[in-house]
């Protein structure tokens, strides 16, 4: 029965190479093994490889120390990292060393970061010394010396990410004596669909920031007027009516000339838009208009004429300088009589209303006048 291991793998690497190391364990540690591949083997983890064991500092080259030794006899693997620097560490050689005298040399995976094995020139050796003794080079095909290592670099197509997570499954495959093209396989689509799901997950994050933005933009207001009430061709059109739009924090005022003209209120608070503000509308002619308005990017407002305006008349009657006092007279087709005083007051409605009223006597047509409006407490009539 084969010895029971506290650990998968030993990282074993010079701290130059830290950052490697760490990636290593990361990812062999990170590593879910696929459901269909546990079952067909019960030898094999349940889950994870994990833990694997990585010192965190770089002893200086003396004898083994104890403790590190027992967690090389506790390690199902060694994992080298191998560069030129480690290959000067001869701490890494004595990692080496002792984990062969355990008897455990096919159970070594070197990891190339840097540099090339056997190229016996120091500055790209890659490999340990201790590696070449224990697996030389040799020119012979026959002979089968050499250890393969896991290059992160491998020539060839492909991203400097996939190359590296193509190691990581070479390494997980001979850790587990598990066909690589089905780790890999298996690997290459997990990360096609987390890729997918980090992309649909960072066009949905984006999606909501430009929403976020968009709602916080601001906005403009267009307000036009119309009449609301029978336009009279008579009278003067619609001019300067002028708007107050009340806010929170402001007041806004612009003019609209006519009808057929409007305004726009410019960069309104996002926060405002569709939210009930006051606006106040004054025209001359027309009613005043207090009213509260849903702000939106389109107004459309009625505005009432002032009948009172060309409608209410009162004036005094005079002929040769002395007031007629009840006397019946016409205005345009209007009768209505003066009182004591000389005074009439009249209303017209709003249809027949104009800026001037031509003023007669029915018993004497000769007598007339002309009165414009609008009028009232002081206005004479001079017959």
């Amino acid at each position: 029965m084969e010895q029971q291991y506290t650990y998968y793998a030993f990282v074993s690497y010079r701290s130059s190479d830290e950052k490697w190391a760490k990636w290593l364990q990361e990812k062999i540690e990170g590593y879910r093994l696929p459901t269909t591949i546990q079952h067909e083997n019960n030898d094999l983890p349940k889950s994870r490889l994990r833990p694997c064991f990585r010192y965190h500092t770089d002893i200086q080259p003396n004898e083994l120390k104890t403790e590190l030794r027992n967690k090389l006899e506790q390690s199902k693997y060694l994992l080298v990292i191998c560069s030129p620097r480690s290959a000067q560490s001869p701490w890494v050689g004595a990692e080496i060393d002792t984990f062969v005298e355990l008897g455990r040399r096919d159970r070594i995976i070197p990891i190339i970061v840097d540099g090339r094995p056997y190229s016996n020139d120091p500055a790209t050796e890659c490999y340990n010394p201790s590696l070449l003794k224990h697996f030389p080079h040799s020119d012979d095909i026959n002979e089968d010396r050499e250890i393969l290592g896991v290059n992160i670099h491998e020539e060839g197509s492909g991203s400097a990410y996939m190359k590296r997570e193509r190691a990581v499954m070479q390494v997980v495959s001979r850790m587990l004596n598990v066909s690589f093209d089905r780790i890999w396989q298996r690997q290459k689509r997990r990360l096609i669909r987390r890729a997918v799901f980090s992309v649909l997950g960072a066009l949905l994050v984006l999606a909501a920031l430009v929403s976020v933005w968009v709602i916080n933009q601001p906005f403009n207001s267009r307000v036009s007027l119309y009449e609301s009430t029978p336009e009279v061709a008579a009278l003067p059109p619609m001019h300067d009516a002028v708007l107050t739009l009340t806010l929170p924090d402001e007041e806004r005022t612009d003019t609209i000339r006519a009808f057929d003209q409007d305004v726009l209120f410019r960069y309104l608070p996002a926060k405002l838009k569709n939210q009930e503000v006051s606006l106040h509308i004054e025209a001359p002619d027309y009613l005043p208009l207090d009213t509260v308005v849903t702000l939106t990017e389109t107004l459309r407002l009625p505005l009432a004429r002032d009948p009172q305006v060309y409608g209410a008349l009162s004036a005094v009657v005079l002929m040769d300088g002395n007031i007629v006092s009840n006397m019946r007279i016409m205005v345009e087709s209007f009768e209505v009589t003066t009182d004591a005083n000389g005074r009439f007051t009249l209303f017209i409605p709003l249809e027949y209303q104009k800026k001037s009223y031509f003023i007669s006597v029915p018993t004497d047509y000769s007598l007339s006048s002309t009165l414009h409006a609008p009028c009232g407490q002081n206005d004479i009539v001079l017959l």
